[in-house]
């Protein structure tokens, strides 16, 4: 609850400061070192493996740790996020070329669509998973009201 809660939360503020709502209060950092939104995008897709309550995942990473081999568990959690990457790189690709390049053409048209769609693209998934892994995993706990679907 806590990995989730934390990368919602960042990427609701990197939402709003890519729509221009927010300053970006690192922009001084950023300039300097233009490879920090990778990386903290990076340490985010870190906490949002972390956080993964799955069986599967659970399962691989206990047996990471049992082994007491930390190239062991290395490759366990890159091999993890490889499988994440060739599926979003398929999607992308599917996309690029399904559309015969329009929507690249429909971006680069008016840069300021890349930042709106980037925004609207993080505040949907900050949104998301704060309500889904926080607010009502505290709902289902009692602490507060959420409405549930008995099923």
């Amino acid at each position: 609850m806590i990995a989730f809660g934390v990368v919602g939360l960042v990427f609701l503020l990197m939402g709003l400061i890519a729509l221009g709502i927010l300053r970006n209060p690192f922009e001084s950092f950023t300039r300097r070192h233009p490879a920090a939104p990778l990386v903290l995008m990076g340490a985010l897709i870190g906490g949002f493996l972390i956080g993964r309550p799955y069986p599967l995942f659970r399962i691989m990473f206990r047996d990471a740790a049992e082994q007491h081999n930390v190239l062991y568990g290395a490759a366990a959690f890159a091999l993890q996020s490889l499988g994440n990457i060739v599926v979003m790189a398929v999607l992308f690709l599917v996309l690029t070329y399904a559309t015969g390049g329009r929507v690249q053409r429909w971006l680069a048209a008016k840069p300021a669509r890349i930042a709106t769609v980037t925004g609207a693209a993080l505040l949907v998934g900050g949104t998301f998973t704060l309500l889904y892994w926080d607010v009502r995993v505290l709902g289902r706990l009692g602490y507060i009201w959420f409405p549930m679907i008995n099923w």
